[in-house]
């Protein structure tokens, strides 16, 4: 039997899904948004807000800040994208998923408004965005961290006011939807930002830290900007740095919402900053370089270990090169790689990224995941130009972990898409919001 909770997930999925479909939208409305929250009594007013767009670690430093947040005292929410398993992992209250019951009754309310005749057209984020203010004012927020879906210019989380804006690495990605080069799609992510409104703004190349150091002094937006050495976070020994150590790619998310704190709560006691220090230096996420250990994969007659796995929802060039970092910093020189990658990725800028991770894999699986937008595995091969490699085409993400648990006890990788990830976290146990 169908539950109204898969209902009103199926009723969300046909509208416009510009995430699973790929196809483009007009970057330059954000008239159904508005006409749904005017209808609701504008809840994207309610709470405090923080907005952060750019090309990576956005889901990361989002979740993070809302975490050391949560750790002052405030109750908050925060709204990200996409999901792995459960669509409610987008919307989360002091770090625990919406509700089921909250989540239909809020959507119900909202698809209804959509259906007014005077109602503009409205997307599937449009709807789920107006579904999360109407939460979060539900809850009565204090604080809510709001992560763009794509862009930030018209996305529709850019409809709220905000005490202060973020604006992450910048890199190519979306060059479809966002703009063929790289200040392009910068232009599109200060879209969020505010005269008068504080911006903080992660490390950058130095063409796109040029034109945003010109842009917010021509639009008058008071800047903060991240260097490329950490002031925050303590070593392994776990004791204060006595001076500034330089930035590892995995650690610029958490430097990014320290910084992020600092501004909107400012502390002089050290105890206090190591508090937080301790929080985000301690914090991980599923499916953001998250290193799971005894992983049981099971099929109808056997259950097999996987002794150790890594899993990354790597989907871009930056991303990718700092999942190779990473594993490089982790001492993983020996490792099976199951790669799943949507049509739309298979750029030339992502070939030499995603050939240097493949060829230093052992073994490789190549995985055709559930979606429109996945890459056919004999595409992917054509592709990445692996001869050389032991190369497995495989069928689906379940056979693809089997293959992988009854190969041998490397670790093994997962990535390329967030797609094949909600698929493989249900099979092996790791949903979020359970």
């Amino acid at each position: 039997m169908v539950s109204r909770y898969d209902e009103i997930l199926q009723q969300l999925e046909d509208e416009a899904n510009y995430e699973r479909s790929a196809r483009s939208r007009d970057l330059s409305k954000l008239e159904g948004a508005r006409f749904l929250l005017n209808h609701l009594g504008n809840p994207e007013k309610s709470p405090k807000i923080v907005h952060i767009a750019g090309t990576n670690g956005k889901g990361f430093t989002a979740l993070l800040l809302a975490a050391l947040l949560k750790q002052e005292g405030f109750k908050t929410g925060c709204y990200t994208s996409p999901h792995l398993v459960d669509l409610r992992e987008r919307i989360q209250i002091n770090g625990q998923c919406v509700e089921q019951q909250q989540f239909v009754d809020t959507s119900e309310r909202i698809l209804k408004i959509s259906r007014y005749p005077q109602c503009p057209h409205t997307s599937f984020f449009d709807l789920v965005t107006a579904t999360a203010f109407e939460v979060f004012a539900t809850y009565q927020c204090d604080w809510v961290v709001l992560e763009t879906g794509l862009g930030g210019k018209a996305d529709s989380t850019n409809v709220a006011p905000k005490k202060l804006a973020i604006l992450t690495k910048i890199g190519l990605d979306h060059q479809k939807i966002l703009g063929n080069s790289i200040l392009e799609i910068a232009a599109e992510k200060l879209g969020i930002a505010r005269k008068g409104v504080p911006l903080l703004v992660s490390q950058q190349t130095n063409i796109v830290k040029e034109w945003l150091e010109h842009q917010t002094r021509l639009q008058e937006i008071p800047t903060h900007w991240m260097d490329e050495t950490l002031h925050y976070l303590v070593d392994h020994g776990g004791q204060r740095l006595a001076a500034p150590k330089r930035a590892k790619i995995s650690d610029v998310s958490r430097e990014l919402a320290l910084k992020a704190v600092e501004i909107l709560l400012p502390t002089k006691s050290p105890k206090h900053r190591q508090k937080r220090i301790d929080l985000a230096s301690e914090f991980t996420l599923i499916g953001r370089k998250s290193r799971h250990f005894e992983v049981k994969v099971q099929n109808e007659s056997s259950e097999h270990i996987l002794l150790e796995l890594i899993l990354d929802g790597a989907h871009n060039v930056d991303a990718i090169d700092s999942l190779i970092t990473t594993l490089s910093e982790w001492q993983i020189s020996c490792y099976g790689l199951l790669l799943g990658i949507a049509k739309d990725k298979m750029t030339i800028e992502a070939r030499d990224s995603l050939q240097k991770l493949a060829q230093r894999a052992q073994q490789v699986g190549l995985v055709q995941y559930s979606s429109r937008r996945a890459a056919d595995p004999a595409e992917m091969l054509k592709y990445l130009d692996l001869s050389g490699n032991s190369i497995k085409l495989l069928s689906s993400s379940q056979n693809a972990l089997w293959w992988a648990s009854a190969t041998g006890t490397i670790p093994w990788v997962i990535t390329g898409s967030f797609h094949l990830l909600g698929e493989v976290l249900p099979l092996l146990s790791l949903d979020s919001c359970n």
